[in-house]
């Protein structure tokens, strides 16, 4: 780990554990205590205030600054900041402030950067139809107990219904997908990873422990993707495609189905609760498959086939 690394994560630890240790810090960063003590009297030197002690027992916290250190950025990470501030996935509480950033940004770079700028703040976008948006608070704390590797204790919203639900989960990833929030997390006690809804958790409360949880999914974002095309749905859907697994790929969204390969076909596997909605979205595919379950798939298909017969 390099110096600015290291000192980012010491930021970070001091922010997910006010009050912690030379020791700890110490500990978690794999460095000796003199190190440690370094990387603060730096951070100090740079701006940040740091409250607390240099000694074995003295504990650090953040304290208020009186402004923002400064932050060295060249055109490339100034354009990616502005990109993520004109089109970052929608959090309640962020939208003005996402606004006035950029204003500041544009204000502060060197005259030669502010026509790219420009350009980026024109942006437009379209406004989801149905947004589902994360608590600004919510996201922050599940985020730095996800760096920490932090137990939390949410408040979760089931689907479909109003009744809130207590739950302490040890979270892995906060995973952004299609312009909506999720968090990985598996539950106290449990033998497998779940996917929350973070517009779902009304609170998010650290417990101050990290509890004992099955080896997390290699890769967060593929494995929320499975769960939103395999979720809760009362009807799992195969069928054959008689084409390559790549070219299925090249038209089926991961978070819509998963597609498995098996040399020159491939199977194509997701989950709905209307098998009338999934004869036409397979029929929009326009590919060869056969119906390998539900059965009583093909009935709808053979139904959505005669109505267009009908009525073309």
């Amino acid at each position: 780990m390099s110096a600015v690394s290291r000192r980012l994560e010491v930021l970070a630890l001091l922010q997910a554990h006010p009050g912690i240790s030379a020791v700890s810090l110490s500990e978690r960063l794999g460095v000796t205590e003199r190190t440690t003590r370094r990387d603060i009297a730096q951070l100090r030197d740079l701006g940040y205030h740091i409250e607390g002690e240099a000694g074995r027992a003295g504990g650090y916290r953040l304290g208020p600054g009186r402004e923002m250190p400064p932050l060295l950025l060249d055109a490339d990470e100034v354009a990616a900041v502005a990109v993520g501030l004109r089109t970052a996935v929608a959090v309640d509480g962020l939208e003005a402030a996402a606004v006035t950033a950029f204003a500041k940004l544009t204000r502060v770079v060197p005259a030669k950067w502010r026509t790219r700028l420009s350009a980026l703040g024109e942006v437009q976008s379209l406004p989801d139809a149905h947004p589902r948006r994360a608590g600004r608070d919510v996201l922050v704390a599940l985020a730095l107990a996800c760096r920490a590797g932090e137990a939390v204790r949410i408040r979760h919203r089931r689907n479909g219904t109003g009744a809130l639900k207590p739950v302490e989960v040890q979270p892995h990833r906060v995973v952004a997908v299609r312009r909506r929030w999720y968090l990985v997390a598996c539950p106290r006690g449990a033998d497998r990873w779940l996917a929350y809804g973070v517009d779902r958790v009304e609170s998010a409360q650290p417990l101050g422990v990290r509890l004992d949880v099955p080896d997390p999914p290699p890769d967060a974002v593929a494995f929320v993707a499975e769960k939103l095309a395999h979720g809760p749905w009362r009807h799992r859907v195969r069928v054959r495609v008689h084409t390559s697994a790549d070219l299925v790929r090249d038209l089926v969204d991961p978070t819509t189905a998963t597609v498995v390969d098996d040399g020159d076909t491939c199977e194509l596997r997701f989950g709905t609760d209307d098998l009338d909605w999934a004869a036409r979205w397979l029929t929009y595919l326009n590919l060869d498959f056969d119906v390998i379950e539900p059965e009583s798939l093909a009935t709808h298909l053979g139904g959505l086939g005669a109505w267009l017969a009908d009525r073309y």
